[in-house]
C-alpha cells in the first residue's frame, strides 16, 4: 500500500503507514449515502464487536471517497452509525484518495444526480499493510472477519520471518545470471578471436 497522508475528523493528518502492526479493515464509504454505506458500516461494527475493540488488536479505517466529505461529515457519520471510539474515520487529497483506492482495486464513478457506483466490500490489509483479501457484501459475519484476520496476520509473519532467505535468494539468483552472462559474452569473446 502506498503510505498515503489521511485527515482524520479531527482535522489531523496521520499516514496509513500509523496503522501498521496490526491487521487493517478497509470500509470505502461516502457519508452521504442513503442505501448500501451506513448498511455496511453498521454490519461490519456489529461483526467486528464479537472479536474486539477497534484499535486493539486490529484497526478499522472508513475511508470517504467522496471528495465533498470532510472532518465535519465523518463525525456525523460516526454519530449516525454509532462507531466506538476506537474506529478510524477519514478523507484525503484526491491525489491520495486516488491512490488508495487504486492500491485496493476499489473503482467508484461518480452519477449525474449524486451518490456514487462502488463495490459493496471491504478489504483486509496485513498487518504490514499489504491486501490480504477482500469481504464482499453488505452484511459481515464476525467467524469469516476474524478467520480473514488471521489469515493476514499469518501471512505477514509468514514474509517478515522469511524475509532474509527471499532476500538471500534473489541474491543468489541475480548472481548467476550475471555469472552466466559473464561466461557467455567470455566464450564468445574467445569463439571470435584470430587463432582459436
Amino acid at each position: 500500500m502506498p503510505d498515503v497522508a489521511l485527515i482524520g475528523e479531527d482535522s489531523t493528518t496521520f499516514t496509513l503507514a500509523s496503522l501498521a502492526g496490526k491487521p487493517v479493515v478497509i470500509n470505502p464509504i461516502f457519508t452521504t449515502c442513503q442505501s448500501t454505506c451506513p448498511m455496511i458500516t453498521a454490519s461490519l461494527r456489529d461483526a467486528l464487536a464479537g472479536i474486539g475493540e477497534p484499535g486493539v488488536g486490529y484497526h478499522v479505517l472508513t475511508f470517504s471517497f467522496d471528495p465533498a466529505d470532510g472532518p465535519a461529515a465523518l463525525r456525523d457519520y460516526r454519530s449516525r452509525v454509532g462507531l466506538p471510539a476506537g474506529w478510524t474515520l477519514a478523507v484525503a487529497t484526491e491525489e491520495n484518495r486516488k491512490r488508495l483506492l487504486d492500491a485496493i482495486d476499489f473503482h467508484v464513478e461518480a452519477l449525474p444526480d449524486g451518490g456514487f457506483v462502488h463495490p459493496n466490500a471491504v478489504v483486509i490489509l496485513t498487518p504490514t499493510l499489504v491486501v490480504s483479501s477482500y469481504a464482499h457484501g453488505v452484511s459481515f459475519d464476525a467467524k469469516d472477519l476474524r478467520k480473514r484476520m488471521e489469515v493476514a496476520t499469518q501471512e505477514a509473519s509468514f514474509v517478515r520471518h522469511y524475509r532474509p532467505y527471499i532476500v538471500a535468494v534473489a541474491i543468489i539468483a541475480w548472481l548467476s545470471v550475471v555469472a552466466v552472462l559473464y561466461a557467455t559474452r567470455k566464450k564468445k569473446r574467445a569463439a571470435t578471436q584470430p587463432g582459436t
